[in-house]
């Protein structure tokens, strides 16, 4: 009924505002595109947008693809990676705040493979399987991307007596998944150790569980780029910073809902982490954080 238009809708004010940031944030990649267009060198890869248009723009061959795919492309990479990275990374230091044991057991670890004289590497990382642990238990215990982006059948399927059928839009239940406790040995409980084998290792079979960036053929193309940047920046903090809930402050894991599931606005305590001459000889720096 049209005259219903003229009363508030605060969906349609939502999907308004939503609309209006897509707008202002695909300007904002089209300018950046355009201006690795103009400065483009095909000897000089400088980041990922110059490998995009060498291969969609600059290619010689017909792939079928054209100009408007590498605007795509690039918002779909900086879009889906900033969030997905930075909740992550808000979960973590949460988390890291809450445990600290946790924390402790791996400045010990970070300490012992890296030292004070350098920061983290990539190439540490098969030696802080600790750390990588406490990353996947962050993922299944937040799952802070609870249910995938839509996706649609092509046709007609069948799955376990399921009749689905063509053109039906489909989501996965992540969170369902993370925390079944026919899976998951005390899903409510957070336990890096879950992940972790006899020897200290990866137990990959476990690790493969966790659903975080979809499964088959259309999940993230990024989630291997994201589990890097996550480890780095995590590592780096760590190395760096020693994360504290301020006194009497019970960090709340109650979170607000979106497509994906941001912690409530919590203040810690980073104190900067130093060399044992400077931690004894200077007073620790101390900074509140707000999330």
């Amino acid at each position: 009924m049209p005259w219903l238009q003229s009363f508030p809708n605060p969906v349609h004010s939502m999907f308004k505002n939503f609309t209006d940031l897509n707008k202002e944030f695909f300007g904002f990649i089209q300018n950046k595109v355009d201006e690795h267009r103009e400065t483009f060198d095909p000897e000089v890869t400088r980041d990922m947008s110059d490998a995009i248009i060498g291969v969609i723009d600059k290619a010689d061959n017909d792939n079928g693809l054209t100009k408007g795919h590498t605007e795509g492309t690039v918002s779909d990479l900086i879009g889906a990676g900033l969030d997905t990275v930075s909740t992550a990374l808000h979960w973590i230091l949460l988390l890291l705040s809450k445990h600290p044991d946790m924390q402790t057991k791996l400045h010990e670890l970070i300490d012992k493979v890296v030292g004070r004289d350098r920061l983290p590497s990539v190439e540490d990382r098969n030696s802080l399987t600790y750390l990588d642990a406490f990353i996947y238990e962050t993922m299944r215990f937040t799952s802070f991307v609870p249910i995938t982006i839509p996706h649609c059948t092509t046709s007609d399927v069948t799955i376990e007596g399921l009749h689905i059928p063509k053109d039906t839009v489909v989501f996965v239940n992540q969170w369902s998944i993370n925390h079944d406790p026919l899976k998951w040995k005390d899903p409510h409980i957070f336990d890096p150790l879950r992940f972790l084998d006899k020897k200290g290792c990866l137990d990959k079979d476990i690790t493969n569980n966790v659903m975080i960036f979809s499964a088959g053929k259309r999940r993230c193309i990024g989630n291997q780029i994201a589990k890097v940047e996550i480890f780095m920046f995590f590592a780096i903090l760590l190395h760096q910073s020693r994360f504290e809930k301020r006194d009497n402050d019970d960090l709340s894991l109650n979170c607000s809902y979106g497509l994906t599931l941001k912690p409530l606005n919590y203040k810690i305590t980073a104190k900067v982490r130093g060399n044992k001459t400077c931690e004894t000889a200077c007073p620790v720096k101390e900074k509140p954080i707000y999330k």
